[in-house]
């Protein structure tokens, strides 16, 4: 075995999900004992190496790395951010580099948007973040690199780019909030390496990266688990529905669905009863109940789920004793957005069920 592959196993021992990015000067501990390979160990699929990716050795389309693509895994995940640092890392703070104002970058948020570069364009994802200023001596950052490409790969996730940002300064791209990124100008001195882990029920982002003016062995650790800031289901009193109703002819109402199903949530019976009052204290009143989505996914598949959710609306309704007659589903899927869709506060707006006075 090589040295470098000794190292690997080494590192990615004690490197295994579960053990939170210390904010002290203690190094992380392995969550399991650390014969090697001890992070195959841990996951419930074997590493996936086929799903596309970019390098500074493999020209990229125009298109870029396309999330959707990435294989599902099920691996056993421990608590967010899922990945340490580097056996004898510590996270930088007034304790381990007093006076250093980059320390300002560490970031740790239940809501962020941060860009990922594939190679081509930069990939905006919206969730839970953490990065961290990782201080240390034992590794190169290629060999951090490889560490944590290889933790994600065996957890059967992919490499999305690892290269220099000598790419993104040919494409004349720049970071909308760099952070910690590209502060005295992007160039092949800035190194990084980008990771997607896709599960049944989130995205988890990982970018290993190293800036112009750090020290060789420092790196900086960026996770960030993709996640809808959902649109909370507020309770709209029939008195306001009817109101909006006869101004406007329609309103928009947030009702929560199981994601991607036509399975309306429990939380959404509270809105469900104040359409009930609304009808039932307007007898001649006549609705068209219209599912709308948002444009994750194909257009023939939101279209196909606006309908359905439209339909178990009505179901709903007339299961509660509305007639029918007095009812039509109809959906749109993702025709008629009432905002754009690049962030997930837009899409959640445009994920809504609508009724319109006939």
């Amino acid at each position: 075995m090589s040295t470098l592959h000794r190292s690997l196993a080494a590192a990615c021992a004690s490197l295994l999900l579960g053990t939170a990015c210390s904010s002290d000067t203690k190094p992380a501990t392995a969550a399991v004992p650390a014969p090697a390979p001890a992070v195959a160990a841990v996951a419930t699929v074997p590493a996936a190496a086929t799903a596309p990716a970019t390098s500074a050795s493999t020209p990229s389309n125009s298109v870029g790395f396309d999330p959707a693509t990435a294989p599902i895994a099920t691996p056993t995940l421990g608590a967010f951010p899922y990945f340490s640092l580097l056996d004898g890392y510590v996270k930088m703070d007034e304790k381990t580099a007093p006076g250093n104002s980059a320390r300002e970058f560490n970031k740790d948020t239940n809501f962020d948007r941060y860009e990922f570069f594939d190679g081509a364009k930069l990939i905006p994802v919206e969730g839970r973040l953490r990065t961290v200023s990782a201080l240390g001596k034992t590794a190169s950052f290629f060999q951090a690199q490889k560490t944590y490409e290889k933790l994600v790969r065996d957890l059967g996730g992919v490499t999305v780019f690892e290269g220099s940002g000598q790419k993104m300064k040919e494409l004349k791209l720049k970071y909308e909030d760099p952070r910690h990124r590209s502060r005295y100008g992007m160039t092949d001195q800035e190194k990084s390496g980008v990771y997607l882990l896709r599960t049944p029920d989130k995205e988890v982002w990982v970018e290993v990266y190293k800036t112009y003016s750090s020290d060789p062995e420092n790196y900086w650790l960026t996770v960030v688990e993709k996640k809808v800031m959902p649109m909370e289901a507020t309770v709209l009193p029939a008195a306001e529905m009817k109101k909006a109703l006869d101004i406007n002819g329609h309103v928009a109402l947030y009702l929560n669905f199981d994601t991607d199903q036509a399975t309306l949530k429990p939380d959404a019976q509270a809105i469900i009863a104040q359409i009930i009052s609304l009808l039932s204290q307007n007898p001649d009143l006549k609705l068209a109940v219209q599912g709308h989505t948002d444009d994750a996914g194909t257009p023939a598949h939101n279209q196909e789920l606006s309908e359905a959710r439209a339909r178990t609306v009505v179901a709903t309704l007339t299961a509660q004793g509305i007639a029918p007659a007095r009812l039509q589903a109809a959906g749109f899927g993702q025709t008629k957005p009432l905002t754009d869709n690049t962030t997930e506060v837009g899409k959640a707006k445009n994920r809504r069920v609508e009724l319109v006075k006939l």
